[in-house]
């Protein structure tokens, strides 16, 4: 099967465990020291197999990595690798998840490589919170309640405030903010703005 590897830590003796999100589940795998780990690190597309051994963790075997253009681009697979550390604390309690999540990664990833890929995890964070009924749509400060005005506070989740009301705000145009919110698309973003707003989204998802 198919999956993203989403977070990878070490054990005792240098064994691996990872979570692999697939179309349906977000697996936790053992991966045995002595088995080759080239290839297993976050943000990478594979194809694998797991074996089952009773109780304990199952296996991940078989590994093929399924590359993409981008990881030739150090910069790239970094700030992927960010948003899939993020999307692994956010989907952590889950073990069956909709498919949504690995078609969100999988029609991106193919993007990454000619588009600029902090706008890409931007347009995919909005898409998560589209999907998940969590995207900010109101015209009043979440925490007091005003009115927003011409500049608006951008908190994590995207939640929007008065720029008084929040430590260290990132403060953006409000009408900018909510064509982006309703378009999904950055055109109208600028790349200071961009990484501004990309700032914001690793404070978690």
């Amino acid at each position: 099967m198919e999956g993203f590897i989403l977070k990878v830590t070490k054990s005792i003796k240098e064994d691996l465990i990872v979570k692999v999100l697939t179309k349906s589940h977000f697996y936790t795998l053992y991966r045995f020291y002595g088995a080759r780990h080239s290839i297993i690190y976050t943000g990478r597309k594979i194809d694998f197999e797991i074996e089952y051994q009773g109780v304990y963790m199952p296996k991940l075997r078989n590994i093929m990595h399924l590359s993409r253009d981008f990881e030739r681009d150090i910069n790239r697979v970094f700030i992927w690798q960010q948003f899939c550390t993020l999307l692994s604390k956010h989907l952590s309690e889950n073990i069956d998840v909709p498919s949504f999540y690995f078609d969100l990664l999988d029609t991106h990833s193919r993007s990454l490589n000619r588009q600029n890929p902090k706008r890409v995890v931007i347009e995919m964070f909005l898409e998560i919170l589209e999907f998940e009924g969590r995207l900010y749509n109101e015209k009043t400060c979440f925490l007091c309640g005003a009115t927003l005005g011409e500049n608006v506070a951008l908190t994590q989740s995207f939640l929007l405030a008065c720029p008084g009301c929040v430590l260290e705000p990132v403060i953006l145009k409000k009408d900018k903010i909510l064509e982006l919110f309703s378009t999904k698309t950055l055109i109208n973003i600028t790349d200071v703005e961009s990484t501004q707003i990309y700032e914001v989204i690793l404070k978690g998802l």
